[in-house]
């Protein structure tokens, strides 16, 4: 056995160790692989504990960035809630605003008669008509519909149809149509009118049918006490044969009101009422303005 002396110093005393040599030989390539490992170990756990903290600083970012999102989405959100019951009251309130404008609709429309057909009490062809009259007109075109864009160019539609002349003037029954008819003295021939007639007994109000200006109150030919009253959008409206008027030139007016009282002055046969309805001179059929059919008159341009 191959054997080494080792002397060991201290300051108290020498020693020697005899050492097997053999043992250092297999003992010096231990120690080495030991320390490499150790070396190979540390850096392994330096590389996992980097490793770690790099992975935690992306896990921290990406949660940074994921409750960021969140945060936006819940902004959104409440956004969306705040924006949807905004716009549900504004619609609610536009609702309740058009539940009382169709009310307010009703009510001027009813009053006004729209949609009551008056009864026709015109006599039998070739028979005198006690209740008729008015100027003979050149012959009237064909009726020419309503028209006109103010439905489309107004957001206040009770005000619209509060200038246009809708409903009945009186309540009387219908004596004599539009257009042609017999002459009313005789019962025989052929006359163009201009308008229609409504029976009634003497002294009955006449109601204006719309809002507007009075521009002519008097007597004129045929017509007698004659009432003309200017409206908005074109359209005038006469009311003749009056025993009496009640408003005065340039007077503004109301639909209803009291234009004057039914009577049979100028060319009558006797009491009734001669109403028309004109739009830039033109004489319409005024039965098209009683009631609110498909055609209305709202919805023509």
């Amino acid at each position: 056995m191959a054997r080494s002396t080792v002397l060991i110093v201290t300051p108290e005393q020498t020693r020697s160790l005899e050492v097997d040599t053999r043992l250092l030989a297999w003992l010096k390539p231990l120690l080495l692989g030991l320390g490499t490992s150790t070396a190979l170990l540390t850096a392994g756990l330096i590389g996992l504990g980097a490793q770690h903290l790099v992975s935690r600083a992306d896990s921290q970012q990406a949660l940074d960035a994921r409750k960021h999102e969140i945060d936006t989405l819940r902004k959104e959100v409440a956004d969306l809630k705040n924006f949807t019951s905004s716009e549900i009251n504004a619609k609610l309130a536009a609702l309740k605003k058009s539940e009382q404008m169709i009310g307010e609709l009703q009510t001027y429309l009813q009053a006004r008669g729209v949609n009551v057909k008056p009864v026709s009490v015109e006599p039998p062809a070739g028979q005198p008509n006690p209740a008729a009259g008015g100027p003979v007109q050149a012959r009237v075109g064909k009726p020419v519909p309503y028209t006109g864009s103010f439905a489309r160019d107004t957001g206040n539609l009770l005000e619209v149809l509060q200038s246009v002349p809708l409903g009945l003037p009186h309540g009387g029954a219908l004596s004599s149509p539009f257009g042609d008819r017999a002459n009313p003295f005789t019962g025989r021939g052929s006359e163009s009118h201009g308008g229609l007639d409504f029976k009634g007994a003497h002294g009955e109000p006449v109601r204006a049918t719309a809002s507007g200006k009075v521009v002519f109150a008097g007597v004129q030919g045929g017509y007698g006490n004659l009432v003309e009253v200017a409206h908005a959008h074109g359209y005038n409206t006469l009311y003749a044969h009056l025993s009496r008027i009640e408003v005065k030139k340039g007077q503004l007016l109301a639909a209803g009101e009291v234009v004057g009282l039914l009577g049979s002055t100028g060319r009558s046969t006797g009491p009734h009422l001669h109403y028309e309805v004109q739009r830039r001179g033109e004489r319409l059929n005024p039965e098209q303005f009683l009631a609110l059919d498909d055609a209305s008159i709202l919805a023509q341009r």
